[in-house]
């Protein structure tokens, strides 16, 4: 009886293990009720490697459910018990870093709570590949957001003392010194708020924040390059948040 029970235990153990090994499981989430302050993991996995998949067994605690997950920067799927990351950084050649959030509440919805862990992210240098018809006067506002003719942008965009830079074209990215950026309004017809430098005049600012309806806008941005000098012009959609 005593040889049969082992061989039964050994047949057990090795199933155990056969499953365990055959996932693609790079660890353990585990989301603390009592003590609030982050999500724990296990392994401890702090750096992840941009753009590569991680998944991770999640847990919490039975009264409670979670809600949804959010990655700062790149994706945060969810499949029943398994939670798949894909950082996605644009700082090439950079380390950066991602917060990720978990919304959870209790089973009766009478409690929402919010957990985070905040993870390193290695970026590698990007490969630029050959582009055959580069775009050329690109417009960028706060060095961060391509603006493009005819597409929508939040009025909040332009808020803050936000900056206008212009560049030859997207192969070279060679800067030029904005010189001036004008705003002019659809609504305030022949109105232009010009500014001295690469940042919005108050004016425009003042005019950007009445809007309530999405209307077009035409900025133009003046840049120079030594004794060469560029003016574009870009009519975009603004819209209020």
């Amino acid at each position: 009886m005593r040889y049969i029970f082992k061989i039964l235990l050994l047949f057990f153990t090795c199933v155990l293990w056969q499953n365990i090994f055959s996932q693609r499981i790079n660890g353990e989430i585990f989301i603390p009720i009592s003590n609030r302050s982050e999500i724990w993991v296990k392994p401890k996995i702090d750096t992840l490697d941009n753009k590569k998949e991680y998944e991770f067994k999640i847990r919490v605690s039975p009264e409670f459910k979670i809600s949804q997950f959010l990655f700062e920067k790149g994706l945060a799927i969810q499949n029943d018990s398994v939670l798949v990351i894909i950082p996605n950084s644009t700082k090439y050649g950079e380390v950066d870093t991602a917060t990720l959030r978990v919304i959870v509440t209790s089973i009766g919805g009478s409690r929402i709570m919010l957990f985070q862990r905040r993870f390193i992210i290695r970026v590698p240098e990007k490969m630029f590949p050959l582009i055959s018809n580069p775009k050329n006067n690109l417009i960028k506002v706060n060095d961060q957001v391509l603006m493009e003719r005819n597409k929508p942008y939040s009025k909040e965009l332009f808020m803050n003392k936000a900056t206008m830079s212009m560049y030859d074209n997207e192969i070279s990215m060679k800067p030029l010194k904005v010189t001036s950026v004008t705003v002019s309004l659809m609504e305030r017809e022949g109105k232009q708020y010009i500014s001295s430098g690469d940042t919005l005049s108050l004016e425009a600012v003042h005019e950007l924040k009445k809007i309530r309806n999405p209307i077009p806008v035409y900025i133009k941005v003046d840049g120079t390059n030594g004794k060469t000098k560029k003016s574009v012009w870009n009519r975009v959609i603004v819209y209020s948040e």
